[in-house]
């Protein structure tokens, strides 16, 4: 229940913010104060983003995760995770103060303080359960620790929540490379309820942000990503979450959806989800500047230097499309990194009479697949073997480029065939193909990677496709563009075994 002092509370917070200037100068001050008790770092740290706007980013298990909260707390959840970029190195306590909160959701009344800390305690209280590759589930906090901070010991008296989201996250939020999404911020809070909110990122993480438009999802594996588990036993009683979210969808993000349940029996048990993308939508919440910029630092100018740095590595190889934009998608280290590596590679293929002859198209590939460069030890350290992880990962990135490499050469192939050609290729893969192979193909109206993989085998054994010999298997791929040549002999063995059970 609302207290009169929250109604002082409320009233001494409106006097602060316009006293200190605007949230983002009292942000400042909160920061400052942070930091005398005790050391913390407490300052929001936003940083700029294409376009000025800000996202959640993350891996798309986390995206995909099974959650259940209520909205006020999955808000507050979702602006600590607009905080965190893919690029940080650790995951430093956040602050939002309860002023700007209720600014931005439009909050009247005195209890504004109550809903917050109730809503940090609900956060602390919750677990999210995260799928993992081999089927398994695991399961640890969203927060480790949450503090609420009446500001009186600070003249601004600005009350905020101070919230350190859970180590165990880390791997599911910074240095991303591979499989995350990047959802705007704006768009996910605009949703009036919990469901809406889930059902967007569960959608326009698995359609690639709208880029694949036919998804297809289990009622109950769908409804436990939405933590409705064991709710709406009848598909008609679960379309009113989907319903509600539609009409949400189109009013406030970029994304729009129909759906058609299919049977299984004589129960409901599949749904069918066809994405559009929306050009007439408008968020309902806007962010204030305080939580879009951050107080300008040392290290702000040093990653203006290192951005204009890698703009300009991108400029000199030929980079046609965009390059601030490849810049700010894949960090200015890893454009740095990645330029660096590849010119070395061009430079030892022309040793070899084998040239790399896209110099750019190879650069964006490697980005694209999350290929890492082999760190060079100093020879004082020693030799250092890969760790089996380490092995994994770059024969899986390796992996993941040659088959690019070759969707590539065989798109190439396939929009230069008539149309009765294609018919035809399609003829054979359905006279082909084993049964269950070719009903996945057809549940995805001909389109997506599984489709594009026996595309490729089905055109080149019956003429359609010839490939390059660098694309005749993964390891040849490799030797080809010397992908292996800077490891260690024994790191080049484990690789290419890595790789041969790849393929």
């Amino acid at each position: 229940m609302a207290t009169r002092k929250d109604g002082e509370r409320v009233r001494e917070d409106a006097k602060a913010a316009d006293a200190a200037g605007g949230l983002t100068r009292a942000r400042g001050k909160a920061a400052a104060r942070g930091a005398g008790r005790g050391g913390r770092t407490v300052g929001r740290r936003s940083i700029e983003r294409r376009g000025g706007r800000i996202a959640v980013t993350q891996a798309n298990p986390l995206a995909l995760s099974r959650q259940e909260m209520g909205l006020l707390t999955k808000r507050l959840l979702v602006l600590a995770l607009s905080d965190i970029t893919r690029d940080d190195h650790d995951l430093e306590p956040i602050r939002i103060t309860a002023w700007e909160y209720a600014q931005m959701f439009n909050i009247r009344g005195k209890s504004i303080y109550s809903r917050i800390e109730e809503s940090a305690r609900e956060l602390l209280e919750q677990t999210v359960q995260v799928k993992e590759a081999n089927g398994d589930w695991v399961m640890f906090q969203w927060v480790s620790e949450a503090r609420y901070d009446s500001g009186r010991d600070s003249r601004d008296k600005l009350a905020c929540i101070e919230l350190k989201i859970h180590d165990k996250l880390k791997p599911y939020l910074l240095q991303l490379r591979r499989d995350f999404s990047i959802i705007p911020t704006e768009q996910l809070l605009s949703f009036e309820s919990f469901n809406s909110m889930r059902l967007f990122e569960v959608l326009y993480t698995t359609s690639y942000g709208g880029e694949k438009r036919f998804l297809h999802f289990d009622v109950d594996d769908l409804k436990l990503r939405l933590g409705l588990e064991g709710k709406y036993d009848r598909f008609k009683d679960f379309t009113y979450v989907l319903d509600k979210a539609q009409r949400e969808f189109a009013l406030y993000t970029c994304l729009t959806f129909e759906y058609e349940g299919v049977k299984v029996g004589r129960k409901y048990q599949q749904v069918e989800i066809i994405i559009s993308k929306n050009d007439v939508f408008k968020p309902r919440v806007r962010l204030p500047e305080s939580i879009a910029r951050r107080v300008p630092r040392e290290a702000d100018a040093e990653a203006r230097l290192k951005a204009l740095q890698a703009r300009d590595a991108l400029v000199d190889v030929g980079w046609a499309v965009d390059p601030d934009g490849t810049v700010s998608q894949y960090g200015a280290r890893r454009v740095i990194e990645i330029v660096r590596y590849a010119k070395s590679l061009e430079r030892k293929a022309e040793t070899t009479g084998r040239p790399i002859l896209n110099l750019p198209g190879f650069i964006h590939s490697l980005l694209q697949q999350g290929i890492e460069p082999p760190v060079i030890e100093q020879e004082s350290s020693g030799e250092q073997r890969l760790s089996r992880e380490a092995i994994r990962s770059i024969a899986a990135s390796i992996s993941d480029s040659f088959h690019q490499h070759r969707r590539q050469r065989a798109q190439s192939i396939w929009s230069e065939l008539s149309s009765e050609q294609q018919e035809l290729v399609k003829t054979l893969m359905q006279a082909t193909l084993h049964r269950f192979t070719l009903e996945r193909i057809e549940r995805d109206q001909w389109q997506g990677s599984l489709f594009e993989i026996s595309r490729i085998d089905v055109m080149a054994s019956h003429g359609f496709l010839s490939l390059p010999a660098q694309l005749s298997d993964v390891a040849t791929y490799a030797e080809h563009y010397g992908l292996l040549r800077d490891y260690q002999p024994d790191d080049r063995q484990r690789l290419l075994a890595e790789l041969d059970d790849e393929r």
